[in-house]
């Protein structure tokens, strides 16, 4: 279940299904009676809309809050965002070191490449399952410290 809390009155922090930390800020402070509703209603959605694509989810996240709210936030971090970013600059390198297109790379590691382009920016979040057919496809190692 994902977990959301007002840091204050305008930061929240929203721990999602999978355990990633995300920073958040009201658009306007909220008081502290509404706090709790506001919340509830975030972890409602962080759950519907929980995707390993984290902007999208994000995104859907804000539509729905906007709509049936009449709240909005905007993203300002998580926790594994900068993580995330490093892996996809080191495929993106790695790819253009060999010559290799996106859509080729995409095409043999099995991955669509509407996500290979998000996993170069570091916005859809990989398991070692897609990491190992990237890394297969580049014809290198996944090698963990």
């Amino acid at each position: 279940m994902t977990k959301v809390k007002f840091l204050d009155n305008s930061t929240i922090e929203v721990i999602a299904l999978d355990g990633e930390k995300f920073t958040l800020n009201s658009h306007l402070p909220v008081q502290n009676a509404q706090q709790k509703t506001i919340a509830q209603s975030l972890a409602k959605y962080f759950n519907e809309c929980f995707s390993d694509d984290k902007s999208s989810m994000v995104y859907w996240v804000l539509m729905k809050t906007m709509a049936n709210e009449n709240f909005g936030f905007s993203f300002v971090k998580s926790d594994l965002s900068a993580e995330r970013e490093r892996i996809g600059s080191k495929i993106r390198q790695i790819r253009e070191e060999k010559g290799m297109e996106a859509k080729q790379l995409a095409m043999l590691a099995g991955i669509d490449a509407a996500n290979m382009s998000r996993i170069e920016q570091g916005r859809y979040s990989v398991g070692v399952d897609i990491l190992s057919k990237i890394s297969h496809a580049l014809g290198v190692k996944v090698d963990l410290v």
